[in-house]
């Protein structure tokens, strides 16, 4: 389970089309809406995937207040067993506009063609969104908390592996198991360390404001930091971080519950981020050579909608690490020329560039909105 610290932030029944064959037809056809017993006629919708509309009739069920809190767990619970489920149960339809609404979404779900992935993610985000926490598939409704992810340490093993693309490989080895970040480094870790956030995507469903050191700072917690150039964490987290290892002092605690005094923390090289990428695998990706497989691994182009993402919401490798082929890239120790070296993908990339062996570089004192890092630990 992951150490979660929880911190302080300061109606429509639509029947457009009697059982549309998609959800487009749903949203699209005009029809009447009865909200509070008052007919009002929905604006023509543009056309779009059964998956996007799908979610947007949802919202206004939302909206409205016909759905709660109780009905995105149970959906998002089924989207997690593999399963689109009706959010209105058969008990709850006993209310007429709950049951029509309940036959609507049926008809809708039997049709298929939904993109699950993208269905988790927003049920997710909406839950998040909604103030409701849920540890251990049990549901914590609150409206004044909000999970913070802390930071996590994986112990990698030592041994051989074959590092770089198909071709040009080469046989690794290494030597002493390390430890590496289960998760990218989020902007609530960096911010409690250096006292301000530099990333861009701070507006978005989890955005608060976090006082510290008696200044509130706005941030998206749970996202990973970025904005940071190579400088930024070699010149300034890790050396602060570093020293509050050596203090002992308590606000290491509150981020890395599980510190131990006088552990360092680095940048991994690249051959250990790659044998933490591969996590014992010889292929394209850790989990296979299959590309269709990456959504349910990887924030992409083609799944991220132009943003980072709450880190660990994906499946993680076969070493339990998140978000190593997509989220926000990540620098490494070494160098490549004079530049810096960054590994894994990122939410701007497509495809090719989210391999295990993918690389690219950036000068020391670059930094973009889609790349963070994720830190290694050596303890005394």
């Amino acid at each position: 389970m992951r150490p979660l610290l929880f911190i302080l932030y300061f109606s429509l029944v639509s029947m457009p089309a009697l059982y549309a064959n998609a959800c487009e037809t749903l949203l699209d056809a005009p029809g009447a809406v009865i909200l509070n017993a008052e007919p009002v006629i929905l604006s023509p919708q543009g056309e779009g995937s059964h998956t996007s509309s799908f979610i947007t009739y949802l919202s206004r069920l939302l909206d409205a207040r016909l759905i709660g809190d109780e009905h995105l767990v149970r959906f998002s619970e089924g989207l997690e067993d593999g399963k689109v489920v009706n959010p209105i149960s058969e008990v709850e339809a006993t209310d007429f506009k709950l049951s029509v609404q309940r036959s609507g979404l049926e008809y809708l779900i039997q049709s298929g063609g939904f993109d699950s992935d993208v269905l988790l993610y927003w049920a997710r985000e909406k839950l998040f969104e909604r103030g409701v926490v849920r540890v251990q598939r049990k549901e914590v409704h609150t409206k004044t908390q909000i999970p913070i992810q802390l930071m996590e340490f994986q112990e990698i093993p030592a041994g051989e592996f074959w590092m770089g693309e198909e071709g040009k490989k080469r046989k690794v080895r290494i030597e002493k198991p390390y430890e590496m970040a289960r998760f990218q480094l989020t902007q609530w870790q960096w911010t409690k360390v250096v006292g301000e956030n530099p990333s861009e995507f701070i507006y978005g469903p989890e955005s608060i404001e976090v006082e510290i050191d008696g200044k509130k700072i706005r941030m998206q917690p749970n996202h990973p930091v970025e904005k940071i150039a190579w400088d930024d964490v070699h010149d300034l987290f890790l050396p602060k971080l570093n020293a509050l290892s050596n203090k002992d002092d308590s606000l290491i605690y509150e981020v890395i519950p599980d510190h131990i005094q006088g552990a360092l923390y680095d940048l991994p090289t690249e051959e250990q981020w790659e044998r933490a990428a591969r996590a014992g695998t010889d292929t394209v990706y850790s989990f296979g050579d299959d590309e269709a497989e990456l959504p349910k691994y990887a924030w992409f182009s083609k799944n991220a909608n132009g943003s980072t993402h709450v880190v660990g919401l994906k499946l993680p490798n076969a070493f339990g690490l998140f978000d190593m082929h997509g989220n926000v890239q990540e620098w490494v120790k070494d160098k490549s020329g004079s530049d810096h070296v960054v590994r894994g993908g990122g939410w701007h990339l497509n495809a090719k560039p989210l391999r295990s062996a993918g690389r690219g570089s950036w000068g020391a004192d670059s930094c973009g909105n889609y790349v963070g890092f994720r830190p290694l630990r050596t303890n005394p």
